[in-house]
């Protein structure tokens, strides 16, 4: 009805009129994609896997780095990276939370995402193992969005270090650890979890079919 309406109030120049026109032609096509995305489901994954990819783009930035290992996945779950520094091998696993939230304790559902950094770095360090790479995997849990708590240093709980990343200050603590792991083993590493991650994606399309 406003763009009907403002039309009208331009209706003598038809330049104006196809200006309006297409402004709300425009805005009711969005508008109508963004809800058939809510609809169908498909929009918060969407934008947890477009944080997920800005996590691994800071990643690759944090001092100390050898490699990340993205998309590493197995029969029920997927690990979102796989981080090789100096400071060790870590399975980092990003949940996105919505909503103001200032303190960790405040995130929904944390005891359950903690779980999931553990599995995760189980199941990398026994497949790791698995193929000549034994190592420590050291579980982290990433929160990021809108509701991630402002934290500027990272919080453990127990043995999985929680970080935010609203802000960014955490990753160059990496540089603070004690090293632990040499560039050598860390590329093995590397070149392993990805003929892992091939083999995989082999593995799902043939079964996919």
């Amino acid at each position: 009805m406003s763009g009907a309406l403002i039309a009208a109030l331009v209706r003598h120049w038809p330049f104006l009129v196809g200006v309006v026109v297409g402004a709300y032609l425009g805005a009711v096509t969005v508008l109508l994609l963004a809800l058939l995305a809510i609809a169908d489901g498909s929009l918060l994954p969407r934008l947890g896997r477009a944080l997920e990819d800005e996590v691994g783009i800071e990643l690759h930035k944090a001092p100390g780095v050898f490699a990340v290992v993205s998309g590493v996945s197995f029969t029920h779950r997927d690990v979102d990276h796989v981080l090789l520094a100096r400071a060790g091998c870590f399975a980092v696993e990003v949940k996105a939370t919505f909503g103001r939230r200032r303190r960790l304790d405040e995130v929904p559902e944390l005891p359950g995402k903690l779980a999931q950094a553990r599995d995760g770095a189980r199941q990398i360090e026994r497949l790791l193992a698995s193929r000549g790479v034994p190592l420590h995997v050291t579980p982290v849990l990433v929160l990021t969005g809108s509701g991630a708590p402002d934290m500027t240093l990272a919080e453990r709980r127990d043995d999985v270090p929680v970080i935010s990343l609203r802000k960014g200050h955490a990753w160059p603590q990496l540089a603070g650890l004690e090293p632990t792991l040499d560039e050598a083993t860390a590329q093995v590493a590397a070149s392993e979890l990805m003929a892992y991650r091939s083999q995989r994606t082999d593995y799902e399309l043939a079964h996919s079919r």
